[in-house]
């Protein structure tokens, strides 16, 4: 059967950014495939669990939360029906062509909802922000960009900390910078082999914005494996970001050696002509090995999970993050249709 015609049946993706299907991934390595198929039993029975435990000793403390509303991804379409929150965050590409006037008017629709702050990184289709890419865009150097609302925070290679009305206050750090996807015209890109994210963000942060995903997680594999190893080390409580629309969504990460196995697992090379040096079959046996026995213990023990889940629930800061891809537009659909992310702190 022709590849086209897997196409067609829905059988095979059409490209890399659309999400592969079963038969992509057992295609490309069953390995991998297991890998990731076990990795979603263990972080959805692990996050159960730890999101209830969290949720207990929040109670019990009397602990004032921060409602954290996160979207991304608008391209110029205003997203109905945004929930109240207490920090509103929209990571990047609020427009298609990046011009000023277009930014202005999702701005102003950003300005006019009730959230006390507003905190926006821009992404690749927001070309005014970066000069080099106005440049590019054919817009003038010096042409007047858009306005910010007092309660609004642009965040590019800068930390912001916000007071909240309940006393709490949140350090967060904004930044654009993306892999080299698209002409000179999109914002901040990077060469893939010199990410610049090294040591880059404060390691007390909060909240991360960025507009590209870390590799492996809600990218579709098209993610920064340098960015990935900026947030291994800083490990912020919520890293909030977009750009892949098919991997819209939410997940919570535990910084292990289990998460460790399966980031090497499902490593594939895609890195845009960069070359890969495959593992050995045996190494990757190894890995996968790891990930079968938390599964199993996941799921030995996962009575103790339901009824004692302070005992295995990851504690304290950098033991987990919750991962938001707050893409609002629908695959490469053109319309919005995903939901928006809601995040208590």
């Amino acid at each position: 059967m022709s590849s086209s015609l897997l196409v067609r049946l829905g059988l095979r993706q059409s490209g890399p950014w659309e999400p592969p299907t079963l038969l992509d991934r057992l295609l490309a390595s069953p390995i991998r495939a297991a890998a990731h198929y076990l990795y979603a039993w263990i972080v959805g029975v692990r996050g159960w669990a730890t999101r209830r435990h969290f949720l207990d000793a929040a109670e019990a403390r009397a602990t004032p939360t921060i409602r954290v509303v996160c979207i991304s991804d608008t391209h110029d379409q205003i997203v109905p029906d945004i929930p109240d929150g207490d920090l509103l965050i929209h990571a990047g590409d609020l427009t298609d062509h990046g011009r000023p006037a277009d930014l202005q008017a999702q701005l102003d629709w950003l300005a006019s909802l009730p959230h006390p702050h507003k905190v926006v990184v821009c992404g690749n289709h927001d070309s005014w922000f970066d000069p080099a890419a106005r440049v590019a865009k054919g817009m003038a150097a010096d042409a007047p960009g858009p306005r910010f609302a007092d309660d609004m925070h642009y965040l590019q290679h800068e930390a912001r900390t916000l007071q909240f009305a309940n006393g709490r206050s949140l350090k967060v750090y904004g930044a654009a910078d993306i892999p080299r996807c698209g002409p000179d015209s999109f914002s901040y890109q990077y060469d893939r082999s010199t990410p610049p994210w090294q040591g880059l963000i404060p390691s007390d942060v909060d909240i991360l914005i960025t507009h590209p995903p870390p590799r492996h997680h809600l990218d579709l594999g098209l993610g920064c494996a340098g960015l990935l190893a900026e947030v291994w080390r800083v490990r912020p409580p919520l890293h909030v970001f977009g750009h892949v629309h098919w991997g819209a969504g939410r997940q919570l990460v535990f910084w292990d050696e289990t998460q460790r196995a399966y980031e090497v697992l499902t490593e594939d090379g895609r890195e845009f002509g960069q070359p890969f040096r495959e593992e050995s079959l045996g190494s990757r046996l190894g890995y996968l090995g790891r990930l079968v026995a938390a599964a199993t213990m996941a799921t030995v023990l996962l009575p103790v999970w339901l009824f004692a889940p302070d005992i295995l629930a990851a504690e304290g800061r950098g033991a987990s993050s919750i991962l938001v891809n707050a893409g609002q537009m629908y695959g490469n659909s053109g319309r919005l249709g995903n939901s928006v992310q809601v995040v208590d702190m």
